[in-house]
């Protein structure tokens, strides 16, 4: 049965690493990419008769307002912090799985103890190019798009995150 009550509005918080990355300017958008292999038989041509997962993408782009270092040194995990300012340059062959971190998106209209609507990714990392526009008029965004790597250490089914209550 329809219930007006499961429309939902509004902006969600983000926190990378237990650290909350502040304002977003824009919306967080989760995308979920499956990708399948088309299964044949000769029998019946080029008809599919099955679909078999091949695997999936997790993504959230978040487009931070706060133009910090700190949010600097998360859209640029292969940089360094040294003082006031990050390096940028490393060899190729960094693994991103030492800087992979959980990405905890959680609805602004539920209060913190209401976990129902949150988007969990356990180990998130960051694999966008970093665009910052310098313009009069606009506020200066970082935006930055997290994918969430395979955790081992879950259960089948939710090997990249869930939605929802993780203390349910």
């Amino acid at each position: 049965m329809a219930d007006i009550t499961n429309v939902k509005l509004g902006v969600c918080s983000v926190s990378f690493n237990g650290t909350d990355l502040g304002h977003t300017k824009g919306g967080v958008t989760v995308t979920y990419t499956p990708e399948y292999h088309d299964v044949t038989v000769d029998k019946y041509g080029n008809t599919i008769v099955d679909k078999r997962l091949l695997g999936e993408k997790l993504v959230a782009s978040v487009p931070l307002a706060e133009a910090t270092l700190a949010n600097f040194q998360v859209a640029i995990p292969e940089g360094t912090t040294d003082g006031d300012k990050i390096t940028i340059g490393s060899s190729a062959g960094d693994s991103l799985l030492d800087s992979s971190a959980e990405l905890v998106l959680h609805p602004i209209e539920n209060d913190a103890s209401n976990l129902d609507d949150d988007v969990v990714f356990h180990k998130a990392v960051v694999t966008s190019p970093v665009e910052v526009s310098f313009s009069n008029d606009g506020e200066r965004i970082l935006n930055v798009e997290f994918e969430a790597l395979l955790d081992e250490s879950q259960e089948d089914g939710s090997y990249l995150g869930f939605i929802g209550d993780s203390t349910s």
